[in-house]
């Protein structure tokens, strides 16, 4: 009886084990697949926005300060 209880109890181990391998393989590619796409992501939109000047902006009216408004200056 207390062999048969061991050698369930190594089964046992042996499935949790894999099962921990398992789920840590798939976890490892998913994290690389996700990499990945968000690295494709990142280069387009850098590229489009090297590609695309920004406008030179420049202020041509400054807005009057509330206190400039009321005195008249």
């Amino acid at each position: 009886m207390a062999k048969n209880k061991q050698q369930k109890k190594k089964e046992r181990e042996r499935r949790v084990a894999k099962k921990k391998l398992a789920a840590s393989a798939k976890k490892r590619t998913q994290e690389k697949s996700t990499s990945e796409s968000q690295k494709g992501v990142l280069d387009r939109s850098s590229l489009m926005k090297a590609a695309v000047p920004k406008p030179d902006r420049v202020v041509t009216n400054k807005k009057s300060t509330f206190t400039q408004r009321r005195t008249g200056g």
